[in-house]
């Protein structure tokens, strides 16, 4: 099926480890309303999510491709925006609320496989060392590790007023007939509302010419990088992804949402005091403690049925 690409009428819509605390953890993404984001592998299976201190934390692993999934349970479309490593994943530059996102219907769900390159293709997503990754090669690795989705509701038509009975008695009406009231109601349907000013879909193209501190700051942010552990997400190899261009109207300038979940290695999830294997420990040392030298107490004799005591 092929994904579409939300637009707007005129333009395109294009830390301090804390060991003590406990690590909840959550088989699928992070949620707010009837929104939800998570990281699925090749396969299509979702990611374990960990939570510590109030944000959510992916395990990845250096070379593996990755999909985030959109899901919107709500009653109407959505545009999301969706941000990899401060990178906007349609046009790979700065990611910001401004720019055109897809369009999510409703009670359905999003797969986003890469950065886009073109109407058909992506380059996907694949969890690389800081060095290697996009951010990395394109400016600055200073927001590496963190994917952000925000979710925009698309603005509805007003109501139109509604008729109003006027009983004239044996006096001619001086209001207008009720044809005339049909043709008012009629032009009025899909007339802006005067509380609710429409809402941009995106921002001016964005000037290709880099600002005189991105510049100065770009080749020490990639001396940087090349020491930071933990992962981030390269530009991977091509792979077929459809879309088209559709109309959208955004309720606000304002997302409804921003959900957003960070990613790294077993390393840098455990030095932030994640218990990634807490409760396979458990278990184990459970087993472990009742274990016994020859399993079942022996004996020459059948095993009585419980209940039996002839």
């Amino acid at each position: 099926m092929d994904t579409q690409i939300a637009r707007g009428a005129a333009v395109w819509a294009v830390a301090a480890v804390a060991a003590i605390a406990p690590t909840r953890v959550q088989a699928e993404g992070v949620g707010a309303g009837a929104y939800r984001v998570s990281i699925l592998d090749a396969s299509g299976g979702p990611l374990p999510t960990y939570e510590k201190n109030g944000r959510w934390y992916v395990l990845g692993s250096v070379g593996d491709r990755y999909r985030i999934r959109v899901r919107n349970d709500s009653w109407r479309r959505v545009e999301a925006v969706v941000s990899v490593d401060g990178l906007d994943a349609v046009d790979g530059k700065p990611a910001s609320f401004a720019k055109r996102g897809y369009l999510v219907a409703p009670h359905d769900e999003l797969v986003v496989d890469g950065f886009r390159v073109s109407m058909d293709d992506v380059a996907t997503f694949r969890f690389s060392s800081v060095k290697n990754s996009y951010a990395v090669r394109t400016g600055s690795a200073r927001e590496v590790g963190v994917v952000g989705v925000a979710i925009f509701p698309e603005r509805m038509p007003p109501l139109p007023p509604p008729l109003v009975h006027r009983p004239c008695w044996d006096e001619p009406c001086a209001g207008p007939t009720p044809e005339e009231e049909m043709t008012q109601r009629d032009t009025n349907v899909g007339e802006p509302s005067q509380a609710a000013p429409r809402a941009r879909s995106a921002a001016p193209p964005i000037a290709s010419t880099p600002r005189s501190e991105d510049a100065g700051d770009a080749p020490r942010s990639r001396a940087n990088a090349a020491e930071r552990p933990g992962l981030g997400t390269e530009f991977g190899e091509r792979r077929e992804s459809r879309v088209t261009g559709v109309e959208f109207e955004r309720a606000s300038d304002e997302p409804a949402h921003v959900l957003m979940l960070r990613y790294d290695d077993r390393r840098g999830l455990a030095a932030l005091g994640i218990d990634l294997d807490g409760c396979r420990r458990r278990d184990e040392n459970r087993l472990r403690a009742t274990a016994r030298p020859f399993g079942e107490m022996s004996r020459r004799f059948a095993n009585p049925p419980a209940g039996w005591d002839n």
